[in-house]
């Protein structure tokens, strides 16, 4: 059946090219060319762009994000029909796991920026420096493959006149402002430390020696000053160049406080804990575009992301099942760099495309400090030295692409080229004595991973009348090698090798305002580095450690979309979809069985099946001349066949909302974003599932604007109802408080 559908699909791909190059032979058209860099900051022309897509999307622009209080594109996703962000920072299409997604930045893919899944951080990514974002939810030829959500792409800023940009902000947390606040200084790994082996092999007084060349790091304590924020944008064109320059910085705080608990049975608590959480954020970002626009197009554009954040917890409570009261602290830094670079060209009917994306994470003296005495004894807190714990970790990884693509009428065709190598290495002790550390770093504690993907594709975009037709095949060759090893020092090599031909059929209907759609098609989902890897991390706020799965296999996908739009007028659209896929061998992360809650093993397994359908509204509508809103919504439910539960990461409802009234030089904005609960490690026999629970999230925007000056004042998480994690059975394992902030900023444009 699988490949008389693919040979249909060839024909009707070379049968529809045959008419289209004999439609262009004979044909002669005079042409008028503009060059020009077209508007696509506007929510008109993001609206156009999604109608004529050929598959089924949706998206936002920074015009509308500009009235919401987001500051980075993790916070804005979440307004677009079907997306929810988890943790500020990993998307979700469709209430799907954050794996099932793919992140394009402009023309090039972004790998994942954590270490422990498969997901890129939006959060590293200010808004002030996008056009617009458009999520892609069912698939063509000329996308990649590797989604189950959506692909979602995202177009940095281009210039059409010059300008000069400036601004500042600050931000005030009703918790963590103003507050008594400790963080405790990162200690880089010295260069002189000697190598795992040497260090074992030393005396005592060796590995005492060894312990003063790693200094144990400061505690600072200060009150949290505001948080701030900048921004400096500068474009310049020329004749036939354009350059942008853009820059933003921020400093922020905030302050969490956490009720934790775990039980050994149905009534009896393993542990419980109270923790207090203090965070520092601080991220410089720049953007550079060099475009050249006349008969052909040539760009240059690079983007830079640099983001430190330091963290302290500290925790009080009861460990029944170790029989210790606990008051333990832990500091944790990490480190990120992406550099993505990208070379564009448009020359006749040809695209070209060149890029590169560097990714370091940098995680120095992730450091636990466990004191403790016997529970409910007179004895003083000590040292619990056998539980301590120093680790870093260093991941870097260099991601190469090469895409190219043409046209012939009708019949579109390309290829690319994505190359990924990625080195992780980690080196972790713990103390003997106070002044005596020793090595428990093991043969697991690093791996080093390469990936390569060839793909082709054909596909007809053909309009007949009021029908439009896109149908074509994508082939994607991949190798994928992770060599790890296990704790007695073998290797362990995992290699992948796949030929995955990807059919898709997209056809829509269209009248003057309305359009009906219809799509068809099979993608798949790739077991990431991390998620094969014999690597076992301790997190200590979660109290659990995350290990891969080197028997992971790839996810095949079947996907039926269709939908209704309704376009009333400019900047309005109403639309109705419904969606259904099929999943065989999803990827899911999961409780290992024999886990006990004072040390929970995480790791990824493939269940043989399962089904997800749901539908999907959507309305803009502007109620006056001063008066608009809009609302989106999904309806989602999954089934794990075998297993009669829904699939873990998957939300079963998205609520999205937004009022807007604007009158002269006067904006106000409110918005609505509501996610339902969603599963986020699996259970076993004895240990439920835990859950994650569903939120109201209400956000305010006042801006005030000026021929060349812009205040806004915002208001974000009003209700600031608190984040539970749960096992239906057993009530709240989690609960941690979320915060409102208000902030203000003052743009200057010239």
């Amino acid at each position: 059946m699988k490949r008389l559908i693919l040979l249909v699909l060839f024909f009707i791909c070379f049968s529809l090219s045959s008419f289209c190059q004999d439609t262009v032979f004979n044909r002669t058209l005079s042409e008028i060319t503009i060059y020009h860099t077209g508007k696509k900051s506007s929510e008109n022309s993001v609206l156009t762009s999604i109608r004529n897509n050929s598959s089924i999307s949706d998206g936002l622009s920074i015009e509308f994000v500009k009235k919401t209080p987001d500051r980075s594109l993790g916070d804005a996703l979440k307004r677009i029909s079907g997306v929810t962000v988890q943790n500020d920072k990993f998307v979700l299409v469709r209430g799907l796991a954050d794996r099932y997604n793919s992140a394009m930045l402009n023309k090039t893919m972004l790998p994942s920026t954590e270490p422990d899944r498969r997901a890129f951080s939006f959060d590293i990514i200010p808004t002030n420096l996008i056009d617009n974002v458009v999520v892609n939810k069912s698939a063509s030829a000329n996308l990649p493959g590797d989604f189950a959500g959506g692909v979602i792409q995202v177009s940095t800023k281009e210039v059409s006149n010059n300008f000069f940009n400036i601004g500042i902000g600050s931000g005030y947390g009703l918790i963590s402002t103003n507050k008594k606040f400790q963080l405790v200084d990162k200690i880089d790994f010295p260069t002189n430390f000697p190598s795992t082996y040497k260090f074992r092999t030393g005396s005592n007084g060796d590995k005492r020696a060894y312990t003063k060349l790693m200094p144990s790091p400061l505690s600072e304590s200060f009150t949290s000053p505001l948080n701030v924020n900048s921004n400096l944008s500068i474009g310049i064109k020329k004749k036939s160049f354009n350059l942008l320059f853009s820059s933003t910085a921020r400093n922020s705080f905030s302050l969490n406080y956490t009720d934790r608990q775990d039980y050994q049975s149905s009534t009896e608590l393993a542990y419980k804990y109270k923790d207090t959480s203090f965070i520092n954020t601080k991220s410089v970002n720049g953007l550079l575009n060099i475009t050249y626009l006349n008969k052909n197009r040539f760009s240059l554009k690079t983007l830079f992301n640099h983001q430190v954040e330091q963290l302290y917890l500290v925790r009080s409570g009861d460990n029944f099942d170790n029989l210790q009261s606990v008051r333990s602290n832990s500091s944790n830094n990490v480190i990120k760099t992406v550099i993505n670079t990208q070379f564009d060209s448009k020359i006749k009917n040809w695209n070209i495309n060149l890029g590169h994306n560097l990714t370091l994470r940098d995680q120095p003296d992730y450091r636990i400090n466990p004191v403790t005495k016997s529970l409910n004894s007179n004895e003083n807190y000590s040292i619990a030295f056998r539980d301590t714990y120093r680790f870093w970790s260093i991941m870097n990884e260099n991601s190469f692409n090469f895409g190219v693509n043409t046209n012939f009428k009708n019949l579109k065709i390309g290829g690319s080229y994505v190359n990924r190598g990625r080195s992780f290495q980690a080196r972790v002790f713990r103390y003997d004595f106070i002044d005596m550390l020793n090595e428990i770093t093991n043969n697991t504690d690093r791996y080093s991973a390469n990936f390569n993907l060839l793909s082709s594709y054909a596909m007809i975009d053909k309009d007949y009348k009021k029908w439009k037709f896109n149908v074509g095949i994508r082939n994607e060759y991949n190798e994928f090698k992770v060599n790890t090893a296990d704790f007695s020092g073998d290797g362990i090599e995992v290699y992948r090798k796949y030929f995955d031909p990807l059919p898709s059929l997209n056809v829509s209907y269209n009248l003057a305002k309305t359009k009906y759609r219809f799509s068809l098609s099979k993608t798949l989902s790739r077991p990431e580095f991390r998620e094969v890897a014999n690597f076992a991390y301790y997190d200590f706020v979660r109290n659990a450690q995350l290990l891969g799965n080197s028997n992971l296999q790839k996810t095949d996908i079947y996907n039926l979309d269709l939908k209704y739009e309704f376009y009333p007028k400019t900047g309005e659209n109403v639309s109705v979809s419904v969606f259904g896929k099929n999943f065989l061998r999803p990827i899911e992360q999961i409780v290992a069985d024999g886990s006990v809650p004072s040390n929970l093993l995480l790791t990824y397994t493939n269940p043989k099946s399962a089904v997800l359908y749901g539908i999907e509204f959507d309305v803009r509508k502007k109620i006056s001349k001063a008066f608009d809103f809009y609302m989106n919504s999904s309806f989602v439910n999954s089934n794990v066949r075998g297993l009669n539960r829904q699939m873990q990461g998957q939300s079963n409802y998205v609520i999205n909302g937004g009022l807007n009234f604007h009158k002269k030089n006067n904006t106000v904005n409110v918005t609505y974003n509501r996610v339902g609960d969603r599963i986020s490690a699996v259970g076993f026999q004895g240990y439920d599932d835990i859950f994650e629970n569903s939120r109201n999230v209400i956000d305010f925007v006042y801006l005030y604007k000026l021929k060349n000056t812009e205040f806004k004042l915002a208001v974000s998480d009003i209700l600031a109802q608190p984040t539970v994690y749960y096992q239906k059975t057993r009530g709240e394992l989690i609960k941690t408080n979320n915060e409102q902030t208000i902030s203000i900023s003052l743009n200057i444009n010239l």
